[in-house]
């Protein structure tokens, strides 16, 4: 059964991410049963979720300045400009990286022989740079979606035309998923950080051109090697889009991606089912190109959202019945059968999409920029 999109389901979800939240402001909990000691320690990006399903539901307009001040400012408080392992200006969660680096001598034996196996494998320290990354362009985006920005400006040295496609050109493109984040990721950085660089407009041909050559035109995908499984395909492709939205730069061939996602049925997790809506919503901005069909793909989608529906409670697990079990590599509940920030996140922002995609006249949800 769909979920019907008015404002009492609005009001279930904003009541469930108050339940979240912990005696300081702007702190919320990933869920309400199951917590680990990283999920009830950790907080950034719980806070930067939060943050974004108020501006979904159209919360935010109706906060005091005051308080929009403040949850900028608290945001901000993550920032440090004295970490010399970490670029300039990074968001960094201390509970979260105390977290992560420390080291669990069986995984890194496995990581060990794994990378004498795979060339490509990553090493705990280029795991921890990405995780630490992904929260800076997860705190900056949040900023700038709600008219803010971060206090110090972030500086990475990737950022830079001599660099940047060495980087990318070094990361596994059989496995676009990875890959594409570290890209979009770049592409966050380059049009909030260096938009007044005189290096912005090489900096951003270089990222278009190193985009062109991922490019596969029977999927309209981007991935290199041979065909890569269905999830890192659609996935991949995703974040590849992400980035290319930041730039401003057209889809290379979004009718060719729409055969492609229209074969395929994605795996019923928050960030699968995003990630194909997402897609969608892009290119049918681009073209009208079997729009029917695509409504009609999305109605099946709808139904798989509904899965993850926690109606007396009024929020999304990220898996069908349970909350999500892992944040950036780091254990943060025991995916009870509950719903969770994350999942709340990603199925309301789907929710947005799917208006757009159908031109629904159905209650106001406003869309996010990833």
């Amino acid at each position: 059964m769909k979920i019907k999109i008015n404002d009492s389901f609005k009001d279930d979800i904003f009541n469930f991410l108050m339940s979240l939240k912990k005696n300081r402001d702007f702190e919320f909990y990933p869920a309400l049963d199951g917590l680990t000691y990283a999920g009830k320690n950790i907080n950034l990006g719980f806070s930067c979720f939060a943050l974004k399903c108020f501006f979904i539901l159209d919360k935010w307009e109706y906060q005091e300045n005051n308080e929009k001040d403040r949850w900028a400012e608290y945001l901000n408080s993550y920032q440090t400009n004295n970490d010399s392992k970490f670029p300039h200006g990074s968001f960094i969660d201390i509970d979260y990286l105390k977290l992560i680096e420390k080291t669990d001598i069986q995984k890194e034996s496995k990581r060990v022989i794994k990378r004498l196996i795979k060339q490509n494998y990553k090493t705990k320290k280029q795991e921890v740079d990405e995780f630490i990354r992904a929260e800076s362009k997860q705190a900056i985006s949040s900023l700038y979606q709600v008219g803010y920005k971060n206090k110090i400006s972030y500086k990475n040295k990737l950022v830079a035309p001599s660099i940047i496609s060495e980087y990318l050109n070094g990361l596994n493109w059989s496995k676009p998923w990875s890959s594409g984040a570290q890209f979009s990721g770049l592409c966050v950085f380059l049009e909030t950080q260096y938009k007044d660089s005189d290096k912005y407009e090489l900096v951003k041909n270089e990222l278009i051109r190193f985009s062109d050559s991922l490019l596969d035109n029977e999927t309209g995908c981007y991935f290199r090697g041979q065909k890569v499984s269905d999830t890192e395909l659609v996935n991949g492709a995703m974040k590849i889009l992400t980035g290319l939205d930041w730039l401003d730069a057209e889809i290379h061939k979004p009718e060719a991606i729409i055969d492609t996602c229209l074969r395929i049925k994605p795996l019923r997790l928050g960030c699968d089912i995003v990630d194909i809506v997402y897609i969608l919503y892009m290119c049918t901005k681009a073209t009208d190109y079997r729009k029917k069909e695509i409504i009609s793909y999305i109605d099946d989608i709808e139904i798989m959202i509904s899965q993850h529906y926690f109606s007396k409670i009024g929020g999304f697990s990220y898996y069908p019945e349970n909350s999500q079990k892992y944040y950036y590599g780091l254990s943060i509940t025991k995916s009870f059968k509950t719903p969770d920030i994350h999942g709340t996140t990603l199925l309301l922002w789907a929710f947005s999409m799917i208006n757009f995609i159908k031109d629904t006249e159905e209650t106001k949800l406003n869309l996010i920029k990833p």
